[in-house]
């Protein structure tokens, strides 16, 4: 949407916006933009094309999580019609943002406390993933990342990974996953609580996929000590306790369900709507990927020595 037209929807709602800031643009299509007023009051607008999708799924885990004392943004006003949520703006303070060396290991633990807490609250009426939805999203990566973004023919070097990644995730615990609980989706509001956003796809799912999205982060580069520390912490202390040999487990097939599905997708809003600045997060994402993967898999060789160089040029050439 153009600026003008985020004024003219934020005034529909009776807030005399007078500035509005483009904040980011979603796979799932959702728009998101800072709106202010004339006494410097900021609201977040949410804008999701009402022929395509609805808020209600998101309206209705909100409250979920508020009646589970779960931080999460304050929904001031939603009109179905128009496609629009006016949200509690919570400021810029995501974790991507300000984590670093020196506070990571406490703002992780904190991820993890909070993580856990979605984990064994109860959320009314979300669906539970299904086998073949969790499949059909890996596939994305033979269909798209590499036939139509690197161009190159697919064969069946990852179907052994893929069918794998499922058996295990189905023998994992299904706990209410969050789907993207990574750190670009955890702010620090106001008030120094750590607030959950962007949680509408959550469902029943694998335990090890939301452990992936905050322990394995598509900006860094894996590293196993802070992730040995981390599972630590999270064996010891979620409900029921896990040994951490589990949870290592739990993790490993949940990246490789997360990262293979996210490579595929983003290639696809690349592909579909020349989305093109998550990009340069692919050579990373892979990157973590080939370390996550078993060594008995011949695809982790392919991915490193044929994958990677032909990613690394198609990425130049943009």
């Amino acid at each position: 949407m153009k600026k003008e037209e985020v004024i003219s929807l934020g005034k529909q709602l009776n807030f005399d916006v007078i500035e509005a800031y483009p904040l980011k643009l979603e796979a799932s299509g959702r728009e998101y933009w800072r709106i202010s007023n004339n006494k410097n009051h900021s609201l977040v607008l949410c804008y999701l094309d009402p022929y395509k999708d609805k808020h209600s799924d998101f309206i209705n885990i909100t409250n979920c999580l508020n009646q589970n004392n779960i931080s999460c943004p304050n929904i001031i006003h939603h009109n179905e019609k128009l496609g629009i949520t006016l949200q509690e703006d919570l400021g810029d303070n995501d974790l991507l943002s300000f984590i670093n060396q020196e506070n990571k290991d406490h703002l992780l633990k904190s991820s993890l406390d909070l993580l856990m807490q979605i984990q064994n609250s109860k959320i009314e009426s979300i669906d539970r993933f299904k086998e073949n939805e969790l499949k059909e999203q890996m596939i994305s990566f033979k269909k798209i990342f590499c036939e139509k973004f690197l161009k190159i023919e697919s064969n069946n070097f990852i179907d052994d990974l893929i069918s794998d990644t499922i058996d295990n995730l189905n023998s994992h615990p299904w706990v209410n996953c969050h789907f993207d609980f990574e750190r670009r989706n955890l702010i620090l509001n106001k008030s120094e609580h750590l607030t959950v956003i962007d949680y509408q796809d959550m469902k029943i799912g694998p335990i090890g996929i939301d452990l992936a999205g905050i322990l394995i982060d598509h900006y860094y580069e894996v590293d196993f000590k802070d992730i040995d520390n981390l599972l630590t912490y999270y064996s010891e202390n979620t409900t029921p306790a896990i040994k951490k040999d589990k949870a290592f487990e739990y993790l490993t097939w949940g990246s490789i369900q997360r990262n293979i599905r996210i490579l595929g997708t983003l290639s696809n809003l690349y592909i579909k709507h020349n989305r093109i600045f998550r990009l340069k997060d692919l050579p990373m994402i892979l990157s973590n990927l080939i370390k996550m993967i078993p060594e008995q898999y011949e695809c982790k060789t392919i991915l490193e020595e044929k994958i990677t160089p032909l990613l690394n040029k198609r990425i130049k050439q943009l």
